[in-house]
Formats: C-alpha cells, sequence, structure tokens
C-alpha cells in the first residue's frame, strides 16, 4: 500500500467529519487500484458531506475506466442507500465516459438498479443516452419507464437531434395505459418546448389527472385552438391548473411576436371567472411567475378597472417588463386612466407612466403633452426630466421656450434632458429657434442657447456667416460648457473655416472639451489631427474617442492604426483600441475587404496575454460573425481561460450551425472543468430554428401518437 493511500485510509477512519471530508480531497493524489477502492468507501461514509466531497473528486481520478466499472458496480447496493445515491452523482460528475457503460448494464441490472442508471444517463448531456433513456420507455417495469420518461425532459442539452429524437419518443407512449407514465411524457414535452399540433395535446384537456399537463404543453403551440384552450382554462376550478394557465399564456404572449388572430382567440375565451383569478394573481407579490402571467392577461382584456394594477406593477423590477407589455396590449385607449392613477404615484412611477404612455402607438399626443407640461412643474428631477425628454420627442413650437429656460438649471440630469429637447425641437421648428435666438442675443446673452439652437438650426439648413461668427467666439468662453456647446454646433455647421476652429479646441485645459473637438473633427473629416492623438496613445480614452473618430473621417485609416494597439502592453489602451474597431462602420457585408481587416484585427487581440482584453474582443467577433469567425470561436474552446471558453461556447450557441454545434460537441467530450462543461451544454442545447424537414417529422411523430390512442 502506498504512503498516500495509508494516510487517506487513517482520516477515512477518523471520528470527525471533517477529518474524513479531507481525507476525500487527498484520494486524487493516490495512484493505482487503491482510488477506486477509497472512493467507494468515501462515497458509503454515514456523512452526507463526505459522500458529497466524493462525487467531486470522482471525475479526477486515474484509472478513470476502474472508477467507472465500481460506481456502476455500486448501482446494485441494496444495504447502504447513501452509497447507492453517491455513485449516481458520480457517475453523472464523470461526464460522457460513463454513458457506455451504464447503457451496457442496463441489460443485466435489475429494476431498482435500472431505475437508477436510468438517472445516470439523464443527468449526462449525451446523444447515447438520449437513445438509451428512449428505449427504457418500454421497460416492462413501470418505475423504470416512467424514470425514463421524466429523464428524456432534459434531453435538448444533448442537442437538437437528441430533443428530437425524445419528443417522437414521448409522443409515442402518449396512447399507452400507464397515466403516470402519461404524465411524465406531458411534462417533459413542456420543458423540451417540443413543437408539436395541438391536436396531440387536445385529447388530455378533459382527463382530470392529464389536464394541467396538457394545459402547460399547450404553451408551445401558436394554434387558435391552444391559444383557446390555455384562456379557458384560467377561469379553472383547480387554483394550480388556472394559475398553470396564466403563467402559460403569459408566456406565450411574450414570447415573441403573436399574430392577431391568436389575441383575439384570447380575448374571446377569457371569461369573468378568469378575469378574477388574474386580478389576484396579479396582486400576488410571492409568486411572480403567475403574477406575471396575469399581468399580461389584464392587458388582453382591457378593463379600465386593472390600470391600477397595472401602474403598480410597473414599479416592481420582477415584472417591470411584463407590466409594460400589458400597458401595450392594452392600446392606446389606456393613456388617460394610466396619466390620472401615475398622478397620485411614487415619482419614479410617474416618469415611467409618462414615458410609456408617450411611446404607444396612436396615444393622443396632445392629451401627453399637457400631461407633461403640468410634470415640468414637479418638484422630483425624475419626472421632470421625463417631462422634458417626452416634449423634446412630440412637443409643438410653444414647448421650445419651456425646455429653453431648463438648458441652465442647477440639476446636470434635468439640463442634459433639456438641451437634447431643445436640439429636437429647433431642429423641426426652425422659426421658433431663430425667433428665441434673436432673443438670446446681447444683452441677455445665454450663449451655451445660442449654441444649441444654432447647432440644431445647422443640421436641418446653412447657418448664416454671423451664427458661424457667434460660435467661433464661444470657443473662447470661460465657461467650458459654452466652449463644448459652440463645438458641438460646428459640428453641425461643417466647413472648413469650422474644421480649424474646432482643431484649436484640442488643446482645451478641460478634458470634456478636448473630448468633444475630437468628435466633432470625426464629424467634419478632419483626420490629421486625430492621428497624431492615435499615435501618441498615452491617454486610453482620449486614444479611443480619436480612433473611433477617425473611423468616421477615415475608417481605412484608422483600421490600420488600431492593428498594433490592441496588442498594446496597457491592456486599458488595448480595450480602447478594440472597442473603437468594434464600433467602425463596416456597411460592407462579410465578404468584403474591409470587413476581413476589422476581423484581422480582432482576431489578433484574440492572442493577447490579458483575458479581459481577449474577451472583449471575443465579444465583438460575437456581434457579427463572419465565415472565418466560426473557425476562431472554435479554438477559443481551447483557450487557457475558463471564462474565454464559456464565452467562445455562448457566442458558438448564437451560430446555431451544424458546424458549431459539432465543434461544442468535440469540446464537451475533451472539458474537464464542470463550469465550462455546463456552460457547453447549454450551448448545444439552445434551439435552432425549426426547418421544413423537422416540422415533417413532428408531425408524422405526432400522427403516430393518434393513431396508438385510435387504436
Amino acid at each position: 500500500m502506498s504512503e498516500a493511500a495509508s494516510a487517506v485510509r487513517w482520516l477515512l477512519d477518523q471520528a470527525e467529519p471533517e477529518a474524513r471530508r479531507i481525507a476525500v480531497q487527498q484520494i486524487a493524489k493516490v495512484r493505482g487500484r487503491e482510488a477506486p477502492e477509497l472512493l467507494l468507501r468515501a462515497l458509503g461514509d454515514d456523512d452526507w458531506r463526505v459522500r458529497k466531497e466524493g462525487t467531486l473528486v470522482a471525475p479526477v481520478l486515474d484509472r478513470r475506466e476502474e472508477v467507472i466499472a465500481v460506481l456502476i458496480a455500486a448501482l446494485e447496493e441494496t444495504v447502504n442507500i447513501g452509497l447507492r445515491n453517491a455513485a449516481v452523482d458520480a457517475l453523472v460528475a464523470v461526464g460522457p465516459d460513463a454513458v457506455g457503460g451504464t447503457i451496457d448494464a442496463l441489460g443485466r441490472f435489475g429494476p431498482d438498479a435500472r431505475k437508477l442508471a436510468i438517472e445516470v444517463l439523464g443527468g449526462i448531456a449525451h446523444p447515447r443516452g438520449t437513445y438509451a433513456l428512449a428505449d427504457a420507455l418500454s421497460d416492462e417495469d413501470a418505475n423504470v419507464s416512467v424514470a425514463a420518461a421524466e429523464a428524456l425532459g432534459g434531453a435538448a442539452l444533448a442537442g437538437e437531434e437528441s430533443r428530437e429524437h425524445a419528443t417522437r419518443a414521448l409522443v409515442g407512449v402518449l396512447g399507452a395505459s400507464n397515466v403516470f407514465l402519461k404524465i411524465a411524457a406531458l411534462d417533459s414535452l413542456s420543458r423540451l418546448s417540443a413543437r408539436l399540433p395541438w391536436s396531440v395535446f387536445e385529447p388530455f384537456v378533459h382527463d382530470p389527472l392529464l389536464r394541467r399537463y396538457a394545459v402547460a404543453a399547450a404553451a408551445g403551440s401558436r394554434e387558435v385552438p391552444a391559444v383557446r384552450a390555455l384562456a379557458l382554462a384560467t377561469s379553472d376550478p383547480s387554483p394550480t391548473i388556472s394559475r398553470d394557465a396564466l403563467v402559460a399564456l403569459g408566456d406565450l404572449l411574450a414570447g415573441g411576436p403573436v399574430e392577431d388572430a391568436l389575441i383575439a382567440a384570447a380575448r374571446r375565451a377569457l371569461d369573468p371567472a378568469g378575469h378574477d383569478n388574474a386580478r389576484r394573481a396579479a396582486r400576488d407579490a410571492e409568486d411572480s411567475r403567475a403574477r406575471a402571467g396575469a399581468l399580461l392577461v389584464l392587458g388582453l382584456m382591457q378593463d379600465i378597472g386593472d390600470v391600477p394594477l397595472l401602474v403598480d406593477a410597473l414599479g416592481d423590477d420582477e415584472v417591470a417588463q411584463r407590466a409594460d407589455m400589458a400597458v401595450r396590449l392594452f392600446g392606446p385607449s389606456i393613456v388617460r386612466p394610466l396619466l390620472a392613477t401615475a398622478r397620485d404615484a411614487a415619482a419614479p412611477l410617474q416618469a415611467v407612466a409618462l414615458s410609456l404612455a408617450a411611446s404607444l402607438e396612436g396615444a393622443d399626443a396632445s392629451e401627453i403633452r399637457s400631461e407633461s407640461r403640468e410634470s415640468l412643474k414637479s418638484q422630483s428631477i425624475e419626472v421632470t426630466s421625463c417631462a422634458v425628454e417626452v416634449l423634446g420627442a412630440i412637443g409643438d413650437a410653444t414647448d421650445l421656450r419651456r425646455a429653453a429656460q431648463l438648458v441652465a438649471h442647477a440639476d446636470e440630469r434635468i439640463a442634459a434632458a433639456a438641451t437634447t429637447a431643445v436640439s429636437e425641437l429647433a431642429a423641426r421648428h426652425v422659426e421658433a429657434a431663430r425667433e428665441l435666438l434673436r432673443e438670446s442675443r446681447p444683452p441677455h446673452d445665454p450663449v451655451v442657447l445660442g449654441c444649441i439652437l444654432l447647432g440644431a438650426i445647422a443640421s436641418t439648413q446653412p447657418l448664416l456667416d454671423e451664427d458661424v461668427h457667434l460660435l467661433e467666439r464661444a470657443l473662447e468662453h470661460d465657461d467650458p460648457q459654452v466652449r463644448r456647446a459652440a463645438i458641438d454646433a460646428l459640428a453641425q455647421t461643417g466647413g472648413s473655416a469650422a474644421a480649424d476652429a474646432v482643431v484649436f479646441a484640442l488643446s482645451d485645459e478641460e478634458r470634456e472639451v478636448q473630448l468633444a473637438a475630437v468628435r466633432a473633427l470625426g464629424r467634419l473629416g478632419r483626420s490629421e489631427p486625430l492621428v497624431g492623438i492615435v499615435m501618441d496613445a498615452r491617454d486610453p480614452v482620449l486614444m479611443a474617442t480619436s480612433l473611433r473618430a477617425l473611423g468616421e473621417a477615415d475608417p481605412h485609416r484608422a483600421m490600420r492604426l488600431a492593428g498594433p494597439l490592441v496588442l498594446h502592453a496597457d491592456p486599458a489602451i488595448a480595450c480602447a483600441a478594440i472597442e473603437a474597431v468594434g464600433q467602425l462602420d463596416v456597411a460592407a457585408g462579410p465578404e468584403s475587404s474591409a470587413y476581413a481587416d476589422r476581423e484581422d484585427v480582432l482576431f489578433a487581440a484574440l492572442d493577447h496575454s490579458d483575458v479581459e482584453v481577449v474577451k472583449l474582443s471575443l465579444s465583438l467577433v460575437g456581434l457579427q460573425p463572419g465565415p472565418r469567425a466560426l473557425i476562431r470561436l472554435g479554438l477559443c474552446l481551447d483557450h487557457s481561460s475558463r471564462d474565454v471558453r464559456c464565452m467562445a461556447a455562448e457566442l458558438l450557441a448564437q451560430d446555431k450551425s451544424a458546424a458549431a454545434q459539432k465543434l461544442l460537441r468535440v469540446r464537451y467530450e475533451r472539458e474537464k472543468d464542470p463550469t465550462v462543461r455546463d456552460a457547453i451544454a447549454h450551448a448545444v442545447s439552445v434551439r435552432s430554428p425549426p426547418d421544413v424537414a423537422s416540422g415533417e417529422r413532428l408531425d408524422s411523430a405526432a400522427a403516430t401518437a393518434q393513431g396508438a390512442k385510435v387504436g
């Protein structure tokens, strides 16, 4: 016996559980046949913490085949239940290597051990396991077949092919006589988000035992009968079924664009009992899922009396998004009661309601303008800034003067909102802007407002010579806010005179004025001063801003300068360069040379020694992946950093191509880190868009199930 094995045995003999737990950690240092034996002893320990440590150490032991063999044998244990259950967890932790042996053991195990083997296969995302679980649906032991049906609910983690195979197999047993098997199959089909015709589930809607599961499955169907069934089930006498129906109907409505026919069908089927259930659920702060679904149902029903519930939910982060959607479902008729209810609410809710009302398609703009003007008198900074933002978007010429009065407000948030609003209003109402500008000339001389007005006017028509001279003089003003406003206005003006004046501002002592000048030079197409700043590359923020501005003035030159900077020794400068490259506008498609140049720069950054730099570049590569990006993302699955490997898996999942899925599965077989394995498993489970072939296969499976029920 080795010295390491002796030390572990001695510790495992100690009465103190913590000593035994530490002993289990040391099993990884034991070489030879003694390691599996010590692992088995740890998994049979009386203390759950010791057993848990054993499941964690199992995947890293040498003699992997022997470890798997002893763990599979432990599934037949009949006395030490703790050992048996821990062996299941350990095999799942070992992963795909344990699948083959577990499948082979199914043929020789008794019913109890077969059920445990099914749990193992259900816990490991692997196509072979999915097929074995599907075969086990016909097991002679009812407990084993039900366990297989339950385990198939996680088949999507093994990929789209496994999901489809599991779906076909589960549909095939819906005609079985075993009620518990049908319950497990319906529940797993719901977890698989199976795209099946409603006709598959409809026969079970009136079965007292199966109704709940059929209703839940209806959420995966976008057919009128399915939506009608969900809406009707919201009034079910069973609180559980009505709650599940509210959740499912809410998920369906929130799951993407919904056809008008489906919304109309749901509205017609909802009745007073369902309305009452939705109201109760909308008040239940403890059940956020039911509340979220109920809010959307209230939006469908369009009852003015429910508006306070919707307004209240807008202030709850857990359901605010669904409340927003519910208001939009309600439509423009909600504007008046929404605003009236919000007046008595807390300031943040008032702001949210006003902003939401202004964004509703078909809403009465005059009513919202009137409310916004009143809200300008609010003592709340949040409400006032929201009101001025709304007026900037939908206000008329008279609102220009109202917004202008707030440009110099003491609160920065209000002043910023007012500045934006003045620009928007002045661009739409040039005559009103000119009139206000004449009033702002000396002796009044509110220069900031004058610069903002001139910038807005310049975006719609050429400025007068006297306007340009005013902006040039403003560049020498004592107030940096004035100088910055003048720069922004000159950027809108255009021309060499404006550009020359802005170049002067590059030496301004105020950082924000410098940055404004850099951005303005980009819009004005003046590249030479920007090249000098980028080449200096000492200040990450100034360099990145200059590089982005240069990208606007001369994209090809910006790309050439960015190449070396993404590998700069200072991670801050490298990240700044990467961010700037990511924002460069590459209008041509992935086949263009400009697009390839951009990818080359980002690919180079993937070799940086700093992990954060690599992650940033990786995130940009994944935003618009060209044909070559798939290969680079695959290479990043082998990166030394766990975080990089996880991110690469997530980005490959978005591709959804067969090549991406293959890369993920190959890496899954080799990956040892459990966090990365989980990320890859999740990535493989991300569902690709349905195609005709898969739809035909599922329809065929549905027909088979229907035939089985008829038979």
